[in-house]
């Protein structure tokens, strides 16, 4: 494990490995009484993310033979195993006030809490939605936070304390995280969730590099993972209102009624919480912030491991010319045995076509430092863009959701009649901005941004938007070449299949 920590920067296999089992440190201040029926027994244990996460580990490890594809519910976990097992499970965990130190208390905390308001607000919104199983949804969204909790509680929290400096939002953090470790850490949450055999929608829900997700599930622990990120700064974040436009669809209500909603989440979550909650308590609403008289995680005011309630940037990725010249040269000789097996990792049955685009918008990612990356196919219609990849913008409503019709005149059906590649400037911007579809405005106002039209013998396959996350991180007349000549050499490879 050492060696890992000391040089961070291993493959994503490798830190797999270095991490070993399930175990996480239990909440302090959070007990079980064993003589409750088993429905309020779970109640109790959907509180830890370690209890949840131990459970499920013991559950595949002795009743696995029971079972079609594991547990999901903590439920199940109660009646298959039974009260002893779940005592066992328990009592063998760390606390997090031994396990932990000074220097990572907090940071896993204040990540458990989040995980816990994610898993509140995902419930509701699956009750509403008239899910059958809405605690599965719960569970999926405590654990899609899994990674995280890892990387806090392994070796002082070191990687994630460097996270953290680069930057101190969450929803801001995916430049960071690459920084750090070199992926992400939905990547690393959805490895952990496949070596680990974690319920379906755990990985479904943290595939960091689909575009549109596979159910309204996965979607809702999407949205309420972004949320739970955002929360800290409340209804005032500037990346809010899209995430409430989102939300305000999947549930059918109107915006008022949505933030009402939100806000009885956040009191559900509170309500669970052995502590006085803060990385969501601008969303309650008046009189729910004091509660009944509980502590703090810490009685110090000054806190390295929670923002301020400003929102920021973070980092920008530097570009890196070997990494380019890697994926460059891996189009051209039609070398794909590296991107096959990163994106069998992220969905299983991969094609050609996959691969290719893989490489494209990775290296565009990685190598050429451009950070927000969106790949949108051409639909069968002929007359349709919608996102299909998406890099640097995980949760990120306005990403996932692109989707532009082309059967109106605008910029984009113009960019799409032929192979081509645009640097759209903030002037150029200005100029045409009234031929710009609302869901490019939506990603574009105000930046530099490059855009290319990929084709395939002569037929338009997807458009290719990039950007970069920190708009003084500004665009160079070099990044646009290369982008160019990687988005043609792109729709060659594809031509050729």
């Amino acid at each position: 494990m050492d060696k890992v920590f000391e040089h961070p920067r291993q493959r994503l296999e490798d830190w797999v490995a270095a991490i070993g089992g399930p175990r996480l440190p239990r909440l302090p201040r959070h007990t079980l009484d064993y003589e409750l029926p088993p429905r309020d027994l779970a109640a109790q244990i959907y509180v830890d993310p370690a209890l949840v996460l131990g459970l499920i580990h013991d559950v595949n490890t002795h009743a696995s033979r029971h079972l079609d594809s594991g547990v999901h519910s903590m439920e199940e976990a109660v009646l298959l195993r039974g009260v002893r097992n779940i005592r066992a499970v328990a009592d063998g965990l760390p606390q997090a006030e031994q396990a932990l130190t000074r220097a990572n208390y907090r940071g896993y905390l204040f990540t458990c809490e989040r995980a816990i308001h994610a898993a509140c607000q995902a419930r509701r919104w699956a009750w509403q939605l008239a899910d059958l199983l809405p605690n599965e949804v719960y569970t999926a969204a405590l654990l899609r936070h899994t990674a995280e909790l890892v990387m806090w509680s392994h070796d002082d929290g070191q990687v994630m304390r460097t996270i953290h400096e680069m930057a101190p939002e969450p929803a801001y953090a995916s430049e960071a995280e690459y920084v750090a470790l070199g992926f992400s850490l939905g990547e690393l949450n959805l490895a952990l969730a496949q070596q680990w055999q974690l319920p379906g929608l755990v990985a479904e829900s943290s595939e960091a590099l689909a575009a549109d997700t596979r159910s309204p599930r996965s979607w809702a622990v999407g949205l309420a993972s972004r949320l739970a990120a955002l929360a800290r700064q409340g209804w005032r974040h500037p990346e809010m209102p899209p995430l409430l436009d989102a939300l305000s669809e999947l549930l059918e209500l109107d915006h008022e009624a949505t933030q009402a909603e939100i806000s009885a989440g956040a009191a559900e979550a509170a309500a669970l919480l052995p502590w006085k909650p803060v990385t969501f308590a601008p969303l309650l609403t008046e009189g729910e912030e004091d509660g009944e008289a509980r502590a703090p995680i810490s009685e110090t005011s000054d806190n390295p491991y929670l923002s301020d309630g400003t929102a920021k940037g973070g980092v920008c990725l530097a570009p890196r010319r070997a990494v380019f010249e890697r994926v460059r040269s891996e189009l051209e000789t039609q070398d794909y045995a590296r991107s096959e097996a990163q994106m069998r990792r992220r969905q299983g049955r991969v094609t050609p076509r996959d691969c290719i685009l893989n490489l494209v918008v990775t290296g565009l990612y990685e190598g050429l430092g451009l950070s927000r990356v969106l790949y949108a196919q051409m639909l069968p219609d002929g007359e349709t863009l919608a996102g299909r990849y998406v890099l640097g913008a995980a949760g990120d409503p306005n990403f996932h959701r692109f989707r532009v019709d082309l059967a109106r005149p605008s910029l984009l059906q113009e960019l799409m009649a032929k192979p081509a590649a645009v640097w759209l400037t903030p002037q150029r911007y200005q100029r045409v901005q009234h031929r710009i579809p609302p869901a490019l405005h939506a990603l574009a106002d105000g930046r530099s941004a490059f855009l290319a039209a990929i084709f395939a013998g002569g037929q338009p396959q997807g458009m290719v938007y990039a950007d970069r996350h920190r708009i003084d991180n500004a665009l160079d007349e070099a990044s646009f070449k290369a982008f160019r000549r990687l988005c043609a050499l792109g729709g060659q490879r594809l031509a050729e299949l």
